[in-house]
This record gives C-alpha cells, sequence and structure tokens, in this order.
C-alpha cells in the first residue's frame, strides 16, 4: 500500500509560553493514541509550533488502516456443536450473520462456560475516509491545564480556534470543530505575509511557511536565535548570557527571529548583577552582556519577531522602556539603603506567612530556634550556631524591602546584598541567599534552608494542607525533595521525628494547634515517600527499598546508605548476598511469630544448636557495633560467617519439636540471630530472582 505525508495545523491566538511545553506532550500523547485507536500506520511524526499555530507533521502515513482480527462470542458448545465435533444449526446461523467462514470457528473456555467463536476479519477503510472521524476524535480529547470557552461555548481548546489545516497528501480532509473548517490555506506571518497562504501538500508545509516568514519548527526558530545572540555579541566584542529559560519563552513569541542590540547608561552598572539581569529578563524578556570575566556590560539582546534591517526605532523604544525600568530599580535600591536588613525584621509582624498560621516574624522566631535545633543535632560549633541564629533571625527581612515587592523572584539574594551592606558575616548573608536554593552549597545556608523548608511543611501539615494528587498549591513536594537532597548530598544524619516534634511545640508555643490527628507521622511518611520516589527512579531495586523501608527508619540519609549497600550487593555481589538472606530468612520465617529472644545455655542438647550458639555469641556483639558505626559490609560478612552454622542446625535439630522448652529455646535463639539484621532491613522481602521473594526454609 502506498503512504503519503499528512498535515494538521491549528492555528490559535497567541499561546501561553508558560504551557508550551504542556501543549506539546499532550498534543503528541493525543495524537500518538488516536493513530492507534483508528488503526492508522505511519512512520514518524513531529509536533511543530509557533505562537499562533500548533502543526502536526506525520511522514509515511498509510493509505489504508491496518486491518484487524476480532474474536465474536458465538452459541453455547452444548447447543452449536455435537459430540463428534459436528456443528449444529445455532453454529452455522451465527457463522452466517456474522458473516465468518465456518473454518474460522473455534471452541474456547469461559469463565461462564465453554463457547463457539469466529475469527471475523476486517480489513482497513481507505485512511482518507478514516482521518475525519480520527481528528475530530482527537480535537476534543486535548485536555489543558488552562482551557477556555468561546463562541457558542461548546468546545474548549487552550485558546480560540481561528483557521484550520488538514492535508492527506495534496488531498484536503473534511474536517470542522467550534465553528472552523479546514482547508488548504494556512496563515503566514502577521506583518511580513498577512495574507492566507494555500499549501499544495502536506510535504510543502515547512518550505512554504518559512517563505512568509514563519519557521514552523521550534528546533530550528531556538537554533536561529542563539546563531544571531552569538554574531551581535561577537560584533560588540562581548558575550550574551546564556539562560534557557529565557530562550524557551521567546523562542515562542517570535515566528521569525532576529536580534537587536541595544545599550543603557554604565550608571546602572551599579546595581546589584543578578538585579539587573533580572530586570532585563523578566520585565522585557532581554539577554544580558558580560566581558570574558563575568563582569556586566552596559548593553542588551532583544529577540524581535522580523528581520532587523531598518528596526532602528523599535531599539530607541527598548531602550527607552529598560531606562525607565532601571531608574525605578535604582531608586529602590537607593531608598532600601537607608535601613539596615535587622531593622525590617520587626515590619515582618505585619506580612502574612500563611492563613491561620500568623505572620512571618512568628515563622523568624521558630526559625531562630529550629536552626539551634538542627545545628545542636548536626554538631556544628558555638560559633556556628550563633551565626546560624542570626541568618534565622534575618533570613526573611528582605520580604518587606522595597525591591522585593517589586521583584519577588528576588527575595533570599536581596538580603544577601543587604546584608553585607549593614555590616553582617558573610556566612550569614550567604545563608539568607541559599536558604531559596534547592540544594544549598554551604552548611550554614542548608541548616537554614532545611528548617524554612520544614517548617512550611510541619505548619501546612498541621493544618491539613497536605498534597493530594495533582493538588499542590504550596509546592510542598517540592519543598520535601529539598529536604531528601540536601540530607543526602550533605550526608547528614538527623532524626525526624524528634526535628518534627520540635517543630509543632514551637508551633503549640504560638498558639498553633494541629488540626490532623497525627502531623508528625503524616510527616514522615510524606518524606520517605519522596525518598522512596528518588530511590526508585535512579535504578535502585524495589525489593531493596522495601526491606529497608519495612523497618520503618527515622533518619533519611541512614536509610539511604542502608539501600545503597544492599543494592551494590544486588547488583555486583549476589551470591554473597543470597547466602546472608537465605540465612536471615529461614530463621526469620521459622520464628516470626515469636518475641523472646533469649536462650537458656542448658536447654541446648544438641551439637549443632551449641555450634551455632557459640557462633552468635562470638560474633552478636562485632554485627551490632559494624551496623551502629555503618561498617555494613564488617556487619554482612560477620553475619555470612554463621551462616553455614545455621545451615547445619536447620539439617540438624528439629526446631518445632514436642518438648516445648526446648521448641522455645531453640525460636528464641533464631530470634536473636534475627535481631542481628532486623533493624537494618527485613531481608526476607530482598527479591534475588524475579517471581521469588527472598529464600523460603
Amino acid at each position: 500500500m502506498g503512504r503519503r505525508d499528512f498535515l494538521l495545523e491549528i492555528g490559535v491566538e497567541e499561546l501561553p509560553t508558560s504551557l508550551v511545553r504542556e501543549i506539546f506532550a499532550e498534543v503528541e500523547e493525543k495524537f500518538t493514541e488516536t493513530l492507534a485507536k483508528f488503526r492508522i500506520p505511519y512512520e514518524d511524526f513531529r509536533v511543530l509550533g509557533t505562537p499562533r499555530r500548533i502543526a502536526i507533521s506525520v511522514w509515511g502515513m498509510g493509505e489504508v488502516q491496518e486491518p484487524v482480527v476480532r474474536e465474536i462470542k458465538g452459541p453455547a458448545k452444548k447447543v452449536g456443536m455435537d459430540e463428534h465435533g459436528n456443528l449444529l444449526p445455532p453454529a452455522l446461523a451465527f457463522a452466517r450473520a456474522q458473516g465468518i467462514a465456518l473454518e474460522d470457528l473455534f471452541v474456547q473456555e469461559t469463565e461462564k462456560g465453554t463457547y463457539i467463536f469466529g475469527r471475523k476479519y476486517e480489513p482497513g477503510k481507505p485512511t482518507q475516509e478514516v482521518l475525519p472521524e480520527a481528528l475530530f476524535a482527537f480535537l476534543v480529547s486535548l485536555d489543558f491545564s488552562r482551557s477556555m470557552l468561546w463562541g457558542a461555548g461548546d468546545f474548549r481548546f487552550v485558546r480560540p480556534i481561528r483557521w484550520l489545516v488538514a492535508l492527506f497528501g495534496g488531498e484536503e480532509i473534511p474536517l470542522s470543530v467550534a465553528g472552523v473548517s479546514a482547508s488548504r490555506l494556512s496563515r503566514g506571518h502577521r506583518f511580513l505575509s498577512p495574507s492566507v497562504i494555500p499549501l499544495p501538500s502536506a510535504g510543502a508545509y515547512e518550505e512554504v511557511l518559512e517563505g512568509a516568514g514563519v519557521i514552523v519548527d521550534p528546533v530550528k526558530r531556538r537554533n536561529r536565535i542563539v546563531e544571531r545572540l552569538s554574531q551581535c555579541a561577537q560584533e560588540q566584542g562581548v558575550y550574551w548570557l546564556r539562560d534557557e529559560e529565557l530562550l524557551e519563552e521567546v523562542n515562542f513569541l517570535v515566528e521569525y527571529p532576529d536580534v537587536l542590540v541595544g545599550h543603557f547608561s554604565e550608571k546602572y552598572l551599579s546595581l546589584p548583577p543578578k538585579l539587573l539581569i533580572t530586570v532585563m529578563k523578566h520585565h522585557q524578556r532581554y539577554f544580558a552582556a558580560c566581558d570574558a570575566e563575568g563582569n556586566l556590560k552596559p548593553l542588551f539582546f532583544v529577540v524581535i519577531n522580523r528581520p532587523s534591517d531598518g528596526a532602528e526605532k523599535i531599539i530607541r523604544g527598548n531602550e527607552r522602556v529598560l531606562r525607565a525600568r532601571l531608574e525605578d530599580a535604582l531608586f529602590f535600591f537607593e531608598e532600601d539603603k537607608k535601613r539596615g536588613l535587622a531593622d525590617r525584621v520587626e515590619d515582618l509582624r505585619g506580612v502574612l506567612f500563611q492563613e491561620d498560621l500568623g505572620s512571618m516574624y512568628e515563622k523568624t522566631e521558630r526559625l531562630v530556634e529550629l536552626v539551634t535545633y538542627l545545628g545542636e543535632v548536626l554538631k556544628r560549633s558555638e560559633a556556628e550556631i550563633a551565626l546560624l541564629r542570626r541568618a534565622a533571625f534575618l533570613s526573611k527581612a528582605d520580604l518587606v524591602s522595597s525591591m522585593v515587592r517589586e521583584f519577588p523572584e528576588l527575595q533570599g539574594y536581596m538580603g544577601r546584598v543587604y546584608a553585607l551592606l549593614s555590616g553582617e558575616e558573610e556566612e550569614v548573608a550567604l545563608a539568607l541567599e541559599e536558604s531559596y536554593l534547592p540544594i544549598p552549597e554551604t552548611p550554614l545556608g542548608s541548616i537554614l534552608s532545611l528548617a524554612d523548608k520544614m517548617d512550611t511543611i510541619v505548619s501546612s501539615f498541621a493544618l491539613g494542607r497536605i498534597p493530594t494528587g495533582s493538588q499542590d498549591p504550596l509546592g510542598l513536594r517540592r519543598l520535601g525533595q529539598s529536604i531528601v537532597d540536601t540530607l543526602l548530598v550533605r550526608e547528614w544524619y538527623c532524626p525526624l521525628s524528634e526535628w518534627i516534634e520540635k517543630n509543632l511545640e514551637l508551633l503549640a508555643a504560638q498558639g498553633f494547634a494541629p488540626r490532623i490527628a497525627n502531623p508528625k507521622e503524616e510527616v514522615v511518611r510524606f518524606l520517605f515517600g519522596r525518598l522512596r520516589s528518588l530511590l526508585l527512579e535512579g535504578g535502585k531495586h524495589h525489593s531493596v527499598v522495601q526491606a529497608v523501608f519495612a523497618t520503618e527508619p527515622d533518619d533519611l540519609y541512614d536509610a539511604a546508605r542502608r539501600i545503597e549497600f544492599l543494592h551494590g550487593l544486588f547488583m555486583a555481589e549476589k551470591d554473597f548476598l543470597d547466602a546472608v538472606v537465605t540465612g536471615f530468612t529461614r530463621a526469620y520465617n521459622i520464628s516470626r511469630h515469636f518475641e523472646r529472644a533469649e536462650v537458656a545455655e542448658s536447654l541446648l542438647k544438641e551439637e549443632a544448636e551449641k555450634a551455632l550458639y557459640r557462633e552468635l555469641q562470638g560474633r552478636e556483639e562485632g554485627i551490632r557495633a559494624a551496623l551502629a558505626q555503618g561498617e555494613y559490609r564488617r556487619a554482612f560478612t560477620l553475619f555470612w560467617e554463621m551462616v553455614p552454622f545455621l545451615g547445619r542446625f536447620f539439617d540438624e535439630v528439629l526446631v518445632m519439636c514436642e518438648d516445648l522448652r526446648l521448641q522455645a529455646n531453640r525460636l528464641g535463639l533464631l530470634r536473636r540471630i534475627v535481631n542481628l539484621l532486623a533493624p537494618f532491613a527485613n531481608l526476607s522481602l530482598v527479591v534475588l530472582e524475579e517471581g521469588a521473594k527472598g529464600v523460603r526454609a
């Protein structure tokens, strides 16, 4: 069968840049599902787009649907076939009615009995006949996080649809949705080629549109932006500051990009560099320029939606707008410098933290105590704890500055700037900025960040504001992941329950009582859920994770270390792990319901149990000490050396004997052996081979 190219273009009002990635992912997923559902063969396709259009370009689409063979249930065997296998009238009638050849009938068992079935071959229809229904089904299946109704109000889409193009090779596909009918007429650049553009065929789409001032391939458009930025920077003898987020945004603000160079007064270079960059990026979507040492230069690059020839008026206008923005920023900065950062802390009484959770001042009070607690737990010096308390006291003060009110994304950074201007220690100032980072780089910044993020999680959970499904308006999952990542990167042991209890006590002292029954347990479960996801996504075996989690750990880093060690054995030393798991599991299975781990030496009758007890006595203290010191290899090796004695014990000793005193003593011996590694992991849950759970006795 032949193949053709296919094109679907959805012309829309300007797409929101923040949703572009979501839009492309949804379109790709639903179009793939549609092609499968309607059995339309194809070689590959791409999702293309600009601010004004979403397009799907398919190459190698088959001209005929894939055929399908259906199995259709007919009469019960007892009425459709005699004892010799001859078909009876009910089976013959079923075959005639369904158009099934007699040789395609067969007998099959079902939950409700034995029935006669028929295989019915359905050839594919011409793709051109199927496409109208398939495309309509595809369009109505699209579901975006922010959609809108318009016109008659019976169709939702991310933005109003203004035109449709549907071409199978050179043939138009009839399609109508939301009052818009498809044709071969696309649209060129809004200003460079505003008239409609007839497309001769699906395969000519990109070439024809580029001739009309539209680069529909986002990758090609982005590459052009990067190339032009680099050329302009080279011409000016500077470098442009690469910003992936800004590149993504401007790429979906233009259809035919070019770059202009603008200048501003050197006096604005007195502003903090990140502030200057933020003004250019967030207000104007400009790229900043710097020299080889990274020092900002008084010029900027603006991406425009047309060729740069004759665009002098455009750049003059952009310079004028930026000058006004920078003048405002300079004014705010000079005004803010008139007050020390510590003098602003009192103003936080008027800043709400969360509804029913008081002010940022009250949060600050908690942070001072929480960093003190964490500093002591993490064995920081008295001098470091003093710096931590100062940093916690100042950590939210920049929120009431004019600059952060104007540019909220600069919180933390401006705190650092104003702290240094106020004469604070450099470690304190850096901690203020780092407390907002996902993974801070310094110990003090990490501790302040942990305290701040945990306080937000604990206080939110205490009031029942717990993420559910896709709902997480406070971004608590992101904060929880940051806590997990920070503890793992810094390799810090920290008991969660005690930390959370401390936080809850501080909230209670301020009058904020929990509204749910077990906030501590909920937070611990939440954070270990983040750790579980991280480890499984990182390739750790699910049974290894489950084995450690079964011990109900209370320390994120400790649990991660145990899993890392076990996973290493699982991947590289499976025979060694197999021996340990075998020994542990055999002892665990028979003694799992026996709680008393006591052994009376006088009741040891058999030589095998005496030998096992001697081995246990000689290794017990060493295993416990090794685990306590994090020397997992030594602990497992000591246990592994005892496994042959366990094997002999099971071969020669009847544990569940009639003498209940001997039975209890032997169970106590096994329980005592199990208890050596049970705090580390429930090794009976380790799946050494898929389909088998550990090793059973």
